[in-house]
């Protein structure tokens, strides 16, 4: 038997080779068996130096194989597989027997409160996004309308275009230097992680910081995208930082809630995160938990469904009383905050038989234009993908480009409508002048509207509630509605890909809408 003081001795470690997980990395605790001494950056490969026969093949290299790395071209991706249940072995088994009563009712009460706090936080935020856009997007229509009362219409362009330009570029700054996972609508990432795959930083506390601002800050620009689908990565970005306890990273952590570090709480705590989201985007609590069972999550259970309900129907509740608190005129420059609640209770809706025929074209349009909205989005999304991995500065670039073109395009194309008389049945006051409103007064003379500023020359979600109020089907002409619905299409490709928080604004019915009972 051979001597173990004959062998050749072992060859140490490379220097700094330490393992955290991924998860770890961003703050959170990790597993305790991952926590050792190993690197984050080991990546095992042969050895190809022509060393002998005593000496391992391998050796290592700053990059981890110990976790589930995806390689992307030359790119390496830290991706994490999660599992969909607790493994019940008999350990696990052992473990709940020996909790007592009082630990079980403790972890289901903290799971309810939880899930509550989500809802708080997410129904708070989602207030403060349509707060914050209707007055920073107030304050740059207010400024560029009264410079165009006084007839200095290009100073005006300057004021709406430069503040558009410092939006623009303040959003995708933090979005490219600060948490890149940020850019787009983050829908993608929640589902993906809902199914089992989590990418590195997609739902850590400076994505957050980021989904928040870079939102606020990309509409308020005048681009055409929105602030709902951020809303879902916000709300699974809010239910992750409460679910973990905080971020170690940035010294934010509760030792007592040590009952949800497992991949089945954080999930369902995220898909409640994501349907409260959905919530307080739309303002539609059935539709929150709708998307997360439909949509979003793929393990499913009747305990999971009651408390995704019970987290939408707070984010109702918040919004409702905020909208209350804001029609007395303390919210700043707009009473209602954006936020857009339709009452039906009162109305009883008939259909006929053209109704259901302008549905059906509707349906026809979507699909025809959706199709080619997709096949045109593929190929300016390529030339994007090139740009962008060229750095952030690229990134910053392109988005200030199509700042600019969306600036000239909602600031001329009105020069292109006729100016309308304002109608004498009007309910509000016509044109409107230091306020929003229907009738954007633009560049024409008094008691006249220009119906295409009124859509163009305003924020989104304006431009949709002067379009599905009623009493507004002689308010915009045809005309102005096909134009309106070209630059949003136009505007809608080019926009998509850029490295701002944002959802695209697409819709057909803007344009058939308003003709709909005519």
């Amino acid at each position: 038997m051979e001597d173990d003081n004959s062998r050749p001795p072992r060859r140490p470690e490379r220097e700094g080779s330490h393992n955290y997980d991924i998860e770890s990395m961003d703050g959170g605790a990790g597993p305790p068996w991952r926590q050792h001494n190993g690197s984050s950056a080991a990546l095992l490969r042969f050895d190809d130096g022509g060393g002998s026969a005593n000496e391992p093949l391998l050796r290592k290299r700053t990059m981890n194989t110990t976790s589930q790395i995806a390689i992307v071209g030359a790119k390496v991706c830290p991706i994490e597989s999660l599992d969909y249940e607790v493994v019940e072995n008999d350990l696990f088994k052992q473990d709940w027997r020996t909790r007592k009563k009082a630990q079980i009712f403790q972890y289901i009460v903290l799971k309810w409160t939880l899930v509550l706090l989500i809802g708080l936080l997410t129904g708070v935020v989602g207030f403060f996004n349509n707060l914050a856009v209707e007055n920073i997007a107030g304050f740059k229509l207010l400024r560029t309308g009264d410079l165009m009362l006084k007839e200095r219409y290009f100073k005006a362009f300057l004021v709406y275009a430069g503040c558009n330009l410092v939006l623009a570029a303040a959003a995708a700054a933090i979005c490219a230097y600060i948490a890149p996972a940020a850019a787009g609508s983050g829908i993608p990432e929640v589902k993906a992680y809902l199914n089992g795959v989590d990418a590195y930083s997609i739902l850590a506390p400076s994505t957050l910081f980021v989904k928040i601002f870079g939102s606020i800050l990309g509409v308020s620009a005048g681009f055409v995208i929105g602030k709902e689908g951020p809303m879902v990565h916000t709300g699974a970005c809010i239910a992750n930082l409460l679910g973990q306890g905080g971020s170690r990273k940035y010294h934010l952590t509760c030792n007592w809630l040590r009952y949800f570090k497992n991949d089945r709480d954080r999930r369902d705590l995220i898909t409640c995160g994501s349907a409260a989201g959905v919530a307080a985007a739309f303002r539609a609590p059935v539709g929150g938990v709708l998307f997360a069972l439909e949509e979003a999550a793929s393990w499913w259970r009747s305990a999971l469904l009651w408390r995704t309900f019970f987290t939408t129907a707070v984010v109702a509740v918040v919004l409702r009383g905020l909208i209350v608190f804001c029609r007395s005129g303390k919210c700043g420059l707009f009473g209602q905050g954006g936020l857009i609640m339709f009452d039906l209770s009162s109305t009883v809706a008939v259909y006929s038989t053209p109704d259901l025929v302008a549905i059906i074209v509707l349906g026809i349009i979507g699909g025809i234009f959706g199709g080619l909205f997709n096949y045109l989005l593929d190929k300016i999304l390529r030339i994007y993908s090139i740009i962008n991995e060229k750095g952030a500065p690229y990134k910053i670039l392109l988005t200030i480009i199509i700042s600019i073109i969306t600036s000239m395009c909602s600031y001329g194309l009105p020069w292109l409508a006729a100016c309308t008389p304002c109608p004498v049945d009007a309910v509000e006051r016509c044109p409107t002048i230091g306020r929003s409103g229907n009738f954007k007064n633009f560049q024409c003379p008094p008691g006249h509207y220009n119906d295409l500023a009124s859509l163009l020359f305003n924020t989104n979600d304006d431009a949709i509630r002067n379009l599905f109020s009623n009493g507004t089907e002689s308010e915009f002409q045809m005309s102005t509605l096909f134009i309106f619905f070209t630059a949003i299409y136009c505007l809608g490709l080019v926009t998509y890909g850029i490295a701002v928080p944002s959802w695209s604004l697409l819709s057909l019915s803007f344009l058939l809408e308003p003709h709909m009972d005519a």
